[in-house]
């Protein structure tokens, strides 16, 4: 038959719609009937094979078709394959086999066998995308069915597109947009020539080394310091790399695994003298066991390594405290009744002025050795700060006043007047500051300028700060000596590090416990010949300040009934005595136990006390917190005073809270101990000054 002699495609119409040989949909008819493609002598040939019809004008035509094509018989006998289907399966030929077993998954087989047979049954066209597995080869396929008939014979028509390649063009270009939005950084890089196991490892080192980066991120880019990964086309993967020893060691033990996944930390430092971290990953791509590429993942935790830092520092800081705490405690009621007996040593004896100086001299050796125990207290749990709102910018200026009178170094103040109050406890934080400048001044013997500064931040997570995001006051401490030398500034905060010949190492360590305690920050930024800057963070409060109040210096005496409880006889007895000095009647117990049946006699005798003093801890005992529980059982207007020389919880910074009227901390002397008695019972009159006021 002549190519003349073909209708121009003049289907059979069924009323309704079917795709063409190629899978696109026409108007026309579910079933082609192919008998209008060939000669009435062919078909109606008792002895057609069809076959034959690959050598007719339909053969040529499907032939010549670039879409895998087959003709299924209605046994699901494969009567023809194209020249695309063969080219597509590495030259199989189904021809003869049933059309199920071109497909070597069990399940894809018995499904297009049920398809193949539905398609038959409704000859209605069905379409379906999916992947295929087709004799050794696995492709994304979709799959076209319909029916043609050829006189009385209905054949399906099945064609398979190769949707591979746009599938992976798809996978890549949705890679592309995913890997730009990561949060870390991603580059490739591609060898000139693949990296074999073979040669020496030196020639491999020098292959890796000299792979250039072909893409990437912007993330990655930002992390070397660019804004395009453009900027970094064509560059060497050791070039982008650490120190050229580092890389060597690297790419050695990255060739002893196999190539695979590598990771490692690296520590960079920018123009602008910032030190960044990060962690990277080196993914190899290999063929055939040839290293033909890299990926290289890089992500920023420098955030995380100050966490850490800092996190270790505390470490260090708590082990210390569990000792540190145990000695404070102990010696601060040494302290409270050394101080005691001084103060009813110079009430009860009439001393020449020779003996007053004595004792003064006494009372301020044990004012020293009291700041000494707060050193220690702030590294113990029982070191939280008492706080209260209060004006930062004077206390900078109280003490640098103090600790620089005298010296040959210039003060400057830069505290704008609206700088915010905050929470602290005064005395922890002027040892703070004082430690600060103490350290300026011994950093510029030769003279030089401080600068103390405030303002009000509020620190967000961009930021990078280890703080939670809040408003702060800022302190900044800068002085123009030699600065710290680079290895040993990240061991400034920890305990008894000193490079001083008498230093103890405690007095920065010290300092950033206090502002840790606090919820604030400290840090230090530093370069040998330039100085040194020390900056510290302190919430600010939401509270307006409170008037000052003028420091107690007299006896404030009254009367009532006070119970003392504490478990050092020392303490028992010196304050008992105090008290009484004081004009108050008073009782004193060992432990909470002895504390409740005292106040229990009392009460039903009808001499109820007018206020108890509480010790925090005892140890083997009820300490001072269950005690007030079982008081407020027996009477809930008891007034109770907690007193402490190390608080092992947050009682002696929180004590409104669970019903204490006042704090007494360990050691206090005379006139505290009044003061704070006729605080909560309400009454009290100061004592006659020339009587009184020696007192400690």
């Amino acid at each position: 038959m002549s190519c003349t002699e073909i209708p121009a495609f003049d289907f059979d119409v069924e009323n309704v719609s079917i795709p063409n040989l190629s899978g696109k949909m026409t108007k026309g008819t579910q079933t082609i009937d192919l008998s209008l493609l060939l000669s009435d002598d062919l078909t109606s040939s008792g002895s057609f094979d069809l076959r034959r019809v690959q050598f007719a004008t339909f053969g040529s035509l499907v032939q010549s078709l670039s879409v895998p094509t087959l003709l299924i018989e209605r046994t699901h006998k494969v009567e023809f394959a194209n020249n695309a289907f063969k080219s597509m399966t590495q030259g199989f030929d189904p021809v003869g086999l049933e059309f199920s077993r071109v497909f070597q998954n069990p399940s894809q087989a018995r499904d297009f066998e049920l398809r193949v047979e539905r398609v038959f049954k409704e000859r209605r066209p069905e379409v379906l995308e999916k992947r295929l597995r087709i004799q050794d080869k696995e492709i994304w396929g979709r799959v076209h069915l319909r029916t043609l008939r050829l006189g009385a014979e209905r054949l399906v028509l099945v064609q398979i597109e190769n949707l591979t390649a746009q599938k992976e063009l798809d996978t890549i270009q949705k890679y592309k947009k995913l890997v730009e939005i990561f949060p870390i950084g991603i580059a490739e890089f591609i060898p000139r020539w693949p990296a074999p196991s073979g040669p020496s490892v030196e020639q491999i080192i020098d292959i890796i080394l000299r792979a250039r980066l072909i893409d990437g991120n912007t993330q990655y880019a930002k992390m070397c310091g660019r804004n395009d990964i453009k900027e970094l086309a064509g560059l060497h993967f050791g070039k982008l790399l650490p120190a050229k020893r580092r890389s060597i060691e690297l790419c050695q033990s990255w060739i002893r695994k196999g190539f695979a996944a590598l990771s490692f930390e690296t520590r960079e430092t920018r123009p602008s003298e910032i030190t960044m971290h990060f962690e990277n990953t080196l993914i190899g791509n290999l063929r055939d066991g040839h290293l033909i590429g890299l990926w290289w993942m890089k992500r920023d935790v420098s955030d995380k390594k100050k966490t850490e830092e800092e996190i270790l520092r505390a470490q260090k800081l708590e082990s210390l405290g569990v000792l540190a705490g145990g000695i404070a405690h102990d010696f601060n009621n040494l302290l409270t009744a050394i101080l005691g007996n001084i103060a009813l040593g110079q009430s009860r004896s009439k001393l020449s002025d020779q003996s007053s100086e004595k004792f003064e001299a006494a009372v301020k050796a044990t004012n020293l050795a009291q700041g000494l125990t707060r050193q220690l207290l702030t590294f113990s749990k029982g070191g939280a700060p008492i706080k209260s709102t209060s004006d930062l910018a004077e206390l900078l200026k109280q003490c640098a006043g103090f600790v620089m009178r005298g010296s040959n170094v210039d003060c400057k103040f830069s505290v704008p007047g609206n700088l915010w109050p905050v929470e602290m406890d005064e005395g922890q934080i002027s040892q703070v500051i004082n430690n600060l400048i103490i350290n300026a001044l011994e950093a510029m013997p030769q003279g030089g300028t401080i600068l103390i500064k405030a303002s009000n931040v509020h620190a967000e997570k961009e930021h990078g700060l280890p703080l939670k995001e809040g408003s702060y006051v800022k302190v900044t401490i800068a002085d123009q000596g030699g600065g710290i030398d680079k290895a040993h500034i990240a061991k400034i905060f920890d305990p008894y590090f000193t490079t001083k010949e008498k230093g103890t190492g405690l007095g920065l360590a010290t300092s950033y416990s206090i502002v840790k305690k606090h919820g604030g920050l400290m840090t230090v930024r530093s370069k040998a010949g330039l100085g040194s800057t020390f900056y510290f963070f302190l919430p600010a409060s939401a509270t307006a300040l409170a008037p000052d109040t003028t420091a107690v210096t007299e006896l404030v005496t009254g009367i009532g009934r006070v119970l003392v409880m504490d478990d050092d006889k020392m303490i028992r007895d010196t304050t008992g005595e105090l008290v009484r000095e004081l004009g108050y009647d008073v009782e004193v117990a060992r432990d909470g136990a002895e504390a409740i049946d005292a106040y229990k006699k009392a009460l039903s005798e009808g001499r109820q006390f007018d206020v108890v003093i509480l010790d925090l801890t005892i140890p083997g005992g009820m300490g001072g917190r269950d005690t007030l529980v079982m008081l407020q059982a027996i009477d809930p207007n008891v007034k109770a005073i907690v007193s402490s020389g190390y608080s092992d919880d947050s009682v002696m910074a929180e004590h409104s809270t669970l019903g204490f009227k006042a704090v007494l901390a360990k050691p206090y002397n005379a006139q505290k101990l009044g003061q704070t008695i006729a605080t909560v019972t309400g009454s009290g009159n100061p004592a006659n000054r020339d009587t009184k006021k020696n007192g400690s």
